[in-house]
């Protein structure tokens, strides 16, 4: 019969030193978890601050719902206007009976939308102080 050889297997201290190894990695794993959890709970809720923060959610809710149901002018100096929803999807399905017209006219409109704003008048050249 061959024999194979004998099994290279770890002898009892060496389990030991692995076996404490491990737990002290598990324990830094815990201590690490545990810092972190404690460093990141959350912090109470301050009242006033919870209110101040509902009241300003429901101010800019309103803003929001008055611009999508009013009209309005977005930018007057361009000619561009906010509407409700409802007339501009009534507008875009009449638009739309003449795909062509309705291509252009968004085209010529985008255009007039981004173009570039005036430039401001050049300020008179001072003289240097320096000079």
């Amino acid at each position: 019969m061959a024999t194979y050889g004998t099994y290279n297997t770890p002898g009892g201290f060496k389990l030991t030193v692995y076996g404490l190894i491990v737990i002290i990695g598990f324990l830094a794993m815990f201590y690490m978890a545990r810092s972190m959890y404690h460093e990141n709970r959350p912090q109470p809720i301050n009242a006033a601050r919870a209110a101040e923060r509902k009241s300003t959610r429901l101010e800019l809710t309103a803003k929001a719902e008055e611009a999508l149901k009013t009209s309005g002018w977005v930018d007057q100096q361009k000619q561009i206007v906010r509407l409700p929803i409802s007339r501009a999807m009534e507008l875009v399905v009449q638009g739309y009976a003449n795909p062509e017209a309705a291509h252009a006219n968004l085209v010529e409109r985008s255009k007039k939308a981004s173009a570039p704003a005036p430039a401001a008048p050049a300020a008179p050249a001072q003289p240097s102080p320096f000079e």
